[in-house]
């Protein structure tokens, strides 16, 4: 992936995080939404979580891919996009059923991003392995503010694939 590539995506996820963190001050009605703004909160979180099945891919190409950290990317990718897609079925299309095909997506979204930090870590990985455990505490606290730390976070990794941009281009 070109590190241009990757700090598009890496902002591209702290934003959208941000976003629906910030929108979440405000109380939209996400589960039964009516106004613009509850409009708004469903289709916003559904972004955030289904960029996050890109922002993990990203994550795999910045540790360099190894069969445990594909495992767990997959996981989260698979989840992310499960739970984007029945959040806006059960909430925008108010299929209440769908609650637990998104409950399924999310939990893999959260399984996928603790076992990605657990084994970022044990490779020595450390600043993946906490930008992994930065969005997976941002996202249990991303109705009160918890998508600033995954701004934060993935703002480092934005920076980190400039630089390695920079590199590239001075060595050629």
């Amino acid at each position: 992936m070109r590190p241009s590539t990757g700090g598009v995506i890496a902002v591209a996820v702290g934003l959208a995080w941000a976003f629906r963190s910030l929108l979440s001050f405000v109380d939209p009605r996400f589960w039964d939404p009516i106004t613009f703004l509850d409009w708004v909160a469903v289709i916003s979180w559904s972004m955030a979580l289904g960029l996050l099945a890109v922002g993990g891919w990203l994550i795999a190409s910045l540790a360099g891919r190894g069969r445990a950290i594909g495992i767990a990317v997959s996981i989260l990718a698979i989840g992310s996009v499960v739970a984007a897609l029945a959040n806006i079925v059960e909430d925008g299309l108010r299929v209440a059923w769908f609650g637990d095909v998104y409950a399924f997506g999310l939990g893999g979204v959260l399984v996928g991003m603790l076992a990605l930090a657990v084994t970022l870590a044990v490779g020595r990985r450390w600043w993946l392995a906490a930008l992994a455990l930065a969005t997976f505490a941002g996202i249990f606290s991303s109705e009160h503010g918890g998508g600033l730390l995954i701004l934060v976070a993935w703002l480092v990794v934005a920076v980190a694939c400039g630089r390695a941009g920079r590199a590239t281009l001075t060595a050629n």
